[in-house]
């Protein structure tokens, strides 16, 4: 367990950074709040210990800046003062610090506090730990799913992914929609045709105005068969939720359950506009210049008219990026993060390893690598210019 220890008197500083060693703990001694923040950038403290009054910058500054700041993981701050007034207590407590001691120290209570200390943190880092086991495990069930879908039929999958992107590009315009509702609108996109799979290509490539009716019948069951897919699994349920609704519209007459207007939850309205979109540009081959006036027909009927809004406004966007676009090829080995595939990577047997448009990623870019090792794909790929 690692401390700053930040004290302007040298011979305190030097007593409290023997004791503290003594009880085990790796000390970062600083001899003023200045110093102090310096340290904490480049080590891994884990407690602050910091007397109230200092030159350069002061215990309550430092506590400030430490909470004001973010390191990634939770710092405990102990203040060391003789300042102990109810009015003080407050100031503390405000700027972020977590526990005094009053000077004259008594160091069995200093110990007892940096024990107090110490199991806070380890509570944090193990929850922390165990968050990102169900974090990793999140993302390696989706991969899972997208890549079945990839597998049953890859122009269903590129379609899931495109309708992943385009949602949050969707959903980022609406002031109502947080920060934690971007992944859930994101796993909904990439998952909301997996009920899709298994079913005859016949319903897979006709729009439902070609389908015979047992066909219909089958394509209308799909969210209901994605729903009871995804909420055996405790994490997707949310989103199982939002699978079953992808298909109901603004005015009632959608599907499984013919919810209209303000009963569609809002994310699953908008990964219905993405939907929407996407399949008149790709299915349906609208040109781009011409989809405005689709989505004008689906105003008020099967889309929200807000969001008929802003995919106006995205696709005005996508129009100006068409014109801009190019690609070039490059080596694997230079690759970098947040690059964007131009063309499908196939296995030299025309297996589909990763889809067009796909946004690389370290694990995508590692996968990519691995089949390089192996020879099934070329070390070349065609990445869009931006």
């Amino acid at each position: 367990m690692h401390i700053l220890l930040a004290e302007d008197d040298q011979p305190t500083l030097r007593l409290m950074q023997k004791r503290f060693e003594d009880w085990g703990y790796t000390v970062h001694p600083a001899e003023n709040g200045l110093e102090g923040w310096k340290k904490l950038k480049s080590a891994p403290v884990d407690i602050v210990v910091t007397d109230w009054m200092m030159p350069k910058m002061n215990g309550l500054e430092l506590c400030e800046r430490v909470r004001e700041a973010k390191f990634g993981r939770y710092i405990y701050l102990i203040l060391v003062t003789a300042q102990d007034s109810r009015q003080d207590v407050v100031r503390g407590l405000e700027a972020g610090v977590d526990d005094y001691v009053t000077k004259p120290v008594n160091f069995d209570e200093v110990r007892a506090r940096l024990d107090i200390g110490a199991r806070i943190v380890k509570l944090e880092k193990e929850l922390t730990r165990r968050y990102e086991v169900i974090r990793d495990n999140y993302f390696q069930t989706i991969r899972m799913f997208i890549n079945l879908i990839e597998v049953f039929n890859e122009d269903l999958g590129g379609h899931c992914r495109r309708v992943a992107k385009l949602s949050v590009r969707l959903a980022k315009r609406l002031p109502e929609v947080s920060g934690r509702d971007l992944s859930i609108v994101e796993t909904t996109g990439l998952l909301h045709d997996i009920g899709m799979v298994g079913m005859p290509p016949s319903v897979l490539t006709k729009r439902m105005t070609e389908m015979n009716g047992d066909e219909k019948d089958l394509y209308k069951s799909h969210p209901a068969q994605g729903e009871i897919i995804l909420k055996e699994i405790e994490v997707l349920q949310p989103v199982a939720k939002l699978v079953r609704a992808h298909h109901e519209q603004f005015n009632g007459g959608g599907f499984p359950d013919g919810l209209k207007d303000s009963q569609i939850p809002l994310l699953a309205k908008i990964v219905s506009g993405a939907d929407a979109y996407d399949n008149a540009l790709y299915k349906r081959k609208i040109p781009l210049e011409e989809i405005p006036d689709c989505l004008q027909r689906q105003r008020g009927y099967q889309l929200a008219p807000n969001l008929v809004d802003h995919l106006l406004e995205i696709n005005l966007e996508d129009i100006e990026e068409e014109r801009r676009r190019d690609f070039f090829e490059v080596l694997l080995d230079d690759v970098r993060e947040g690059m964007t595939l131009s063309r499908n990577v196939r296995m030299k047997n025309g297996t589909l390893v990763m889809p067009a448009d796909t946004d690389l990623t370290s694990y995508g870019i590692e996968k990519l690598k691995k089949y390089v090792e192996i020879k099934c794909i070329s070390n070349k790929l065609y990445i869009y210019k931006h």
